[in-house]
């Protein structure tokens, strides 16, 4: 069986990982808003992550909103230089699990300076516009970040939430190193899209990868991660990493033992999943 690659270079210089982790649950509280429950846990949990080999952490302004940077930022202050951070901006939240998408040149100017402070970075390594703007061609919200990024605040562009015909807009303004949309085993929606991503050598950023819901193949699922003597979660990523070379899963967790379990799929077997 082929041997699974365990690393992506992200653009021409961001080398991680395949399992990056997610950072909205766990540094947020209900709806995204507010701190989490237990700020120091969460804290412990990403650096458990980091000795574990993840060194791709992926965030967003809307988290919290702010929290969720200002988390990350404490928590991986010992080794930041050893870590790529991505984080998004071009959303509003406004209240808990209400938010709204604002792809202004000025604002996104003013989001990425707030992120670079929160962060405690000098360059953002991979920022992500979070949504389209209907009210605002996404040729003017990509210029603004091809700006930044000249000005050295931001070393590569990506783009979360978006269809092939907003992408091949955006590649007219500047190079997108990134696509971040939800996929997985049970949610294939955009499958194609990660593959197509996989033949321009564009990163392809799972969330939700371990999201279960209610198809007429659940079932199947459920057989075959019993017949491997695995988790679901552990099937679905498993299954992520052997769809395309070029997605990262990232899966979110506040619990070490989740975050061991997810990890631990470097350990198994190709299973060639269909």
């Amino acid at each position: 069986m082929e041997v699974l690659n365990k690393q992506f270079t992200i653009g021409d210089t961001l080398a991680i990982n395949r399992i990056g982790l997610g950072t909205m649950r766990a540094t947020t509280g209900a709806g995204s808003w507010g701190e989490p429950a237990d700020r120091q846990a969460v804290i412990k949990v990403i650096r458990k992550a980091y000795e574990l080999g993840v060194n791709f952490f992926d965030t967003a302004d809307a988290y919290g909103p702010g929290c969720s940077e200002l988390i990350l930022a404490e928590a991986i202050e010992p080794f930041k230089k050893e870590v790529i951070v991505a984080t998004k901006g071009g959303s509003v939240k406004y209240a808990p699990g209400k938010m709204f998408a604002s792809g202004k040149p000025g604002y996104l100017k003013t989001t990425v300076e707030a992120s670079l402070r929160r962060l405690n970075l000098e360059t953002i390594d991979l920022y992500q516009l979070d949504h389209v703007d209907p009210e605002v061609p996404i040729e003017e919200s990509v210029w603004m970040l091809a700006t930044l990024k000249k000005q050295g605040k931001i070393r590569e562009i990506g783009l979360s939430n978006i269809k092939l015909d907003q992408l091949r807009l955006a590649q007219n303004i500047t190079r997108i190193a990134s696509v971040q949309n939800s996929l997985s085993i049970a949610n294939q929606t955009h499958l194609k899209f990660a593959q197509t991503c996989a033949s321009e050598n564009i990163a392809f950023i799972a969330y939700c990868p371990t999201a279960m819901i209610d198809t007429d193949k659940a079932p199947k699922y459920q057989q075959k991660a019993v017949e491997m003597g695995i988790t679901l979660p552990q099937l679905s990523l498993l299954w992520l990493l052997e769809k395309a070379p070029n997605i990262i899963p990232i899966p979110g967790t506040s619990s070490e033992k989740h975050l061991q379990e997810n990890l631990a799929v470097w350990n198994m077997m190709p299973s060639v999943l269909n």
